[in-house]
């Protein structure tokens, strides 16, 4: 019944030179001294100085098509892709109608978030080069971003089968095919890319697939590879959090969650999953700050309502649990978790037919050994001992050595006066726990039954030094005392 927000996604951009090089002076109309500067600054990385030189080189020969395109790699080179695009597609008006052009359109585009635009120049520029496996690798990606993970799963084949060592590619083939919940193979995309560039972006995702994979300790190697790169990146230790949480390390789990909301205060998921991390280790006070956190942040679903109001139940405020419980339910009417805990709840406040029909729902929806033995000792309360064991019966078919199961099995077995079936079960449940009173208390009195003095004794006295108070009255009863 652990419930966790799932993991954080987003489509990288990568951090990639798009850019096809720039054209040479051979293709421009001039030999303009200036040409000459502005594509050597170009070539050093001095894009300003060159964007500066190619403006120069314009404002005497405007409509040199390839000084615009030139000038327009400039701007791309220094983020100004609105620029870029001006001047890309001024050069296409003047009759630069090639592929190059055309994807560094797209490229710009897809780095404004204009993907369906992006698309549009990718295909044209595929037009004029239908083996273009930039521009292919780039429509895939944009697919990517538009979630069309199938259409850009077709593009990124395609663009595989042409140049099979452009990383890229398998990154953005790895991101379709998680999508596509295709762990296995976005996780075999991921080591291709990395075995072309080691790019922590890669890592991050090769964690999520082992994750989903259920590889949580593999996941966690990734997801430390990433944070040693960037010690800030919030999203990796929440990433992180969810591999520990599967593993049931809370503390590692409430840890990196802590972080992440550190970097990030108004991460709700993280205040969420931290909540059901404080749970499971019973630290309910921190849990219920934590679900209302994430409340206040706008989880306020039926999983936040279900666990706060768990916690309400461990913190005895009945009426709060009651309220958030049922307001689970309302959200979503089949929700096994939120029945169950409002069974215990009104187990506990002696609602003992309320809890029997709360537990009937929860079994319609899943059939949980917990659950089970809640209805189990339900219906021992009211005296119905044949339901009960039908019900135990059930709990230890899906936890074969399950202690609480197992004991309360052997006392129902008991009031049934089914001796031999009640000791062996009592048996059982003290090998497993012999921390419990209860267990050899019962144990006891079926002793005292079989003439065993001395072991009825034994185990009385056992049962009271565990705290079991009823062994007191028993003890003097049969003169152990």
């Amino acid at each position: 019944m652990k419930l966790l927000t799932k993991l954080f996604l987003i489509a990288f951009l990568l951090n990639i030179n798009f850019t096809f090089a720039q054209r040479d002076k051979e293709e421009s109309t001039s030999d303009d001294p200036l040409f000459t500067v502005a594509f050597e600054k170009f070539n050093k990385k001095q894009y300003k100085e060159a964007y500066d030189a190619y403006t120069d080189y314009l404002a005497k020969k405007p409509k040199d098509n390839v000084g615009l395109y030139n000038r327009g790699l400039c701007s791309y080179h220094l983020k100004d892709y609105k620029t870029a695009i001006r001047d890309f597609n001024e050069s296409i008006l003047l009759g630069r109608k090639l592929a190059d052009v055309y994807y560094m359109l797209g490229s710009s585009n897809f780095s404004l978030e204009k993907f369906e635009l992006a698309i549009k120049n990718f295909d044209t520029s595929l037009t004029y080069n239908p083996k273009y496996y930039m521009a292919l690798c780039y429509k895939g990606a944009a697919l990517n971003d538009l979630k069309k993970y199938d259409e850009a799963l077709i593009s990124l084949n395609f663009a595989s089968t042409i140049k099979n060592d452009y990383e890229p590619t398998f990154y953005y083939r790895m991101v379709a095919k998680y999508y596509l919940k295709d762990y296995a193979g976005s996780l075999v995309d991921a080591d291709k890319a990395l075995s072309l560039k080691n790019y922590y972006e890669t890592h991050f995702w090769r964690g999520t697939n082992l994750i989903e994979l259920l590889r949580n300790k593999e996941a966690i190697v990734e997801y430390d590879t990433v944070i040693n790169h960037d010690p800030k990146y919030a999203k990796a230790y929440y990433n992180r959090a969810l591999a520990y949480y599967d593993l049931a390390d809370y503390e590692k789990s409430i840890a990196d969650n802590s972080k992440c909301i550190e970097l990030d205060p108004k991460h709700a998921k993280a205040h969420y999953n931290r909540g059901l991390s404080y749970f499971y280790s019973k630290k309910y006070t921190q849990a219920e700050t934590d679900f209302t956190s994430c409340m206040a942040m706008g989880i306020a679903d039926y999983k936040a309502y279900c666990f706060r109001g768990a916690v309400y139940y461990f913190l005895k405020k009945d009426e709060l649990a009651l309220q958030d419980l049922n307001k689970s339910i309302q959200l979503k009417d089949n929700y096994e978790t939120a029945y169950y805990y409002r069974a215990l709840l009104k187990y506990a406040t002696a609602d003992d037919q309320g809890c029997l029909s709360d537990c009937n729902k929860a079994l319609e929806y899943n059939k949980a050994y917990d659950t089970y033995y809640t209805r189990g000792i339900t219906k021992h309360q009211l005296k119905d001992y044949e339901g009960a064991i039908l019900d135990f019966n059930e709990s230890l078919k899906l936890k074969p050595n399950y202690f609480l199961a197992t004991l309360e099995r052997g006392v129902t077995y008991y009031m049934l006066e089914k001796d031999e079936l009640a000791k062996a079960d009592l048996n059982k449940a003290i090998e497993l726990d012999n921390t419990t009173g209860r267990g050899f208390y019962f144990r006891g009195k079926i002793k005292k039954f079989a003439n065993d003095i001395n072991g009825c004794c034994t185990d009385l006295k056992t049962a009271e030094k565990l705290g079991y108070t009823k062994a007191t009255e028993e003890l003097t009863k049969n003169g152990c005392k």
